[in-house]
């Protein structure tokens, strides 16, 4: 009987001590609610909750979309966005001034890490801009707010609708300008804009000058915009060199022309730049097109035994870039910039210039272009940009130098963004 009594009584005190630790965990989980309640500040009791889509994105605007204080404490607003599709996407959350009136306004995240914060002038400013949500992800923020006889409202975008593609988005933003310096005979150190000629596929685009709203963002890689092809993709060069160098081409073989060394289609640094492609833009392969990468190979004009190419003549003697390629074309997903492209983005042959785009203070060595310079013998040399900003004297193709990849976005790929370095173009679709 007493063994009997002490089971019961052990099974009562099991018992007891599940029935204690359940009510701790929910009196531990009200708390933490509570707390949550109050360190959000005074929740506009009198908004109603709006829930909106926007394409694939689901938006609740859980206090309300439309604001209205009318004292001097600081009230919090509930935002929540869904992600209801199987894809990546973008978007951005906007906030309105209505009445002019000066106010403080900051968002975070729903652990309380300040995202961003606005002082004054808040007309249509964004607190978060181009970020992305995965698929069916959910995010929730929390918007303070202080302004006595404040009136504003909530906007978020769904940046991934587009209709545009980049080549518009570029051509509808800036105007088709004339040079402001002689291209091809001057550097360039003023801003000239967006000028054109042609290339082999038809009008071309390309930025001059000291321009500063042409970066793109590619995965954490910064890119410039060199100029828009004439088939309507957008060619890109890197911001900087990668890390790895490479001679532009060690390989050899007596069946093809020392001069023919001189295209990217036999060249042994087409190795490096895909393996530098495939490393870091592999998640954008749906966007890249392909470009023709452009080389002289016929080394027609002679001068004490050294021959010289078109894009010598064109680059050093003649001051006449041109984009329309009369040598060998290469097609490929990575390549390198010619010296036409350089030299119409704002450099000259042995001039310094860190005003133009394509200088980059960081770059402290040559980097090689796909544009022959030179063939004695069996030494073929490529003509190569210096740290300077400035064409060189050209560099052997069997000497390491630095490495500038460039690369096309298709048609097919939707941009959003201003295009500066704080606000640089990111494909949201």
């Amino acid at each position: 009987m007493r063994l009997v009594e002490s089971i019961v009584t052990k099974n009562d005190k099991y018992q007891v001590t599940i029935l204690i630790i359940v009510v701790v965990s929910i009196l531990l989980v009200v708390f933490a609610l509570i707390f949550r309640q109050v360190e959000l500040g005074n929740r506009n009791k009198n908004t109603v909750g709006v829930v909106l889509t926007d394409g694939e994105l689901a938006i609740n605007y859980i206090d309300g979309q439309d604001i209205h204080i009318k004292d001097d404490k600081e009230h919090s607003y509930a935002i929540s966005i869904t992600n209801t599709s199987n894809n990546k996407l973008f978007y951005s959350i906007y906030f309105t001034d209505i009445n002019k009136n000066a106010a403080k306004v900051s968002i975070e995240d729903y652990d309380g890490e300040v995202l961003n914060s606005l002082e004054e002038d808040l007309d249509f400013k964004r607190l978060i801009n181009l970020q992305e949500i995965a698929p069916s992800e959910t995010l929730r923020f929390i918007v303070k707010i202080s302004g006595d006889g404040f009136k504003g409202k909530f906007l978020v975008v769904n940046e991934s609708l587009s209709s545009d593609s980049f080549a518009d988005l570029i051509l509808s933003t800036y105007q088709v300008n004339s040079a402001k310096t002689r291209v091809g005979s001057e550097i360039s150190t003023v801003n000239e804009g967006l000028l054109s000629t042609i290339d082999n596929k038809g009008t071309t685009y390309y930025f001059r000058g000291k321009v500063d709203y042409n970066y793109v963002n590619l995965g954490g890689n910064l890119f410039r915009i060199v100029r828009i092809n004439g088939d309507g993709t957008v060619r890109l060069v890197l911001n900087d060199v990668i890390e790895s160098k490479s001679p532009y081409n060690i390989n050899s073989s007596s069946e093809i022309a020392i001069s023919s060394y001189a295209s990217l289609r036999y060249a042994s640094i087409i190795t490096t730049l895909e393996e530098w492609y495939n490393n870091n833009l592999s998640e954008f392969r749906k966007y890249i097109a392909n470009s023709t990468f452009c080389t002289d190979i016929s080394f027609n004009s002679s001068q004490s035994g050294i021959n010289y190419p078109n894009s010598y003549d064109r680059i050093f003697v003649d001051n006449t870039p041109d984009l329309y390629c009369s040598g060998d074309l290469y097609v490929g997903v990575v390549g390198l910039l010619s010296a036409d492209e350089i030299t119409l983005a704002g450099a000259y042959r042995n001039v310094p210039n860190d005003k133009y785009y394509l200088y980059n203070e960081n770059i402290k060595e040559n980097y090689v272009t796909i544009s022959s310079y030179s063939l004695r013998d069996n030494d073929l040399m490529m003509i190569n940009v210096m740290a300077n900003g400035a064409f060189g004297d050209g560099v052997l193709a069997s000497n390491e130098v630095g490495i500038r990849p460039v690369i096309s976005i298709g048609a097919n790929a939707k941009i959003k963004g201003t295009g500066t370095k704080d606000n640089p173009y990111v494909i949201v679709a």
